[in-house]
């Protein structure tokens, strides 16, 4: 019988192999998103956002979030928008929104971190896409002044389902 000597040298790269297949059944998907920042901390009434998104798998369905990050002390409780959605396929959906930005008592609806609110809005959920390519999501800004100051930035973010 022959006996097999334990090689010390070896644990480290079984360990390192381990880890790495510890880490990677840990991630999950992220969603894809787009940003759009405001340097001036002002978004003008006709700026209308553009953004595109890839969708690289057919036959799935997502969520669409459009989030706005600005002052914690901006002027406005709610601020009116218009959104145009055009899928891969062709499909176009219009749709006005209030996204809320604090409540009746004055308390953010969303997050706070310091003097940035982050608040979120579902344009759309469990949307369907039967092909891949691009989604194209347009952002107005309907509020009756000529610039809404306090603004950082504006995203759109597509969460897989």
């Amino acid at each position: 019988m022959i006996q097999k000597k334990f090689n010390p040298a070896l644990i480290l790269p079984l360990y390192l192999v381990f880890i790495l297949f510890c880490l990677l059944a840990c991630v999950k998907d992220r969603p894809a998103g787009q940003r759009i920042y405001f340097p001036s901390g002002t978004w003008q009434r006709y700026h209308i956002l553009k953004f595109g998104i890839p969708v690289g798998e057919s036959e799935k369905s997502y969520d669409i979030v459009f989030e706005l990050r600005c002052r914690k002390s901006f002027d406005y409780d709610e601020l009116p928008l218009n959104m145009v959605l055009d899928t891969p396929s062709g499909e176009e959906r219009i749709k006005e929104y209030q996204m809320q930005i604090r409540d009746k008592n004055g308390i953010p609806a969303g997050t706070v971190n310091g003097d940035t609110c982050t608040t979120r809005i579902f344009l759309k959920k469990n949307l369907y896409c039967p092909k891949k390519g691009v989604l194209k999501v347009e952002i107005e800004n309907l509020n009756p002044r000529m610039a809404t100051e306090g603004v950082f930035s504006a995203g759109i973010i597509l969460v897989r389902r």
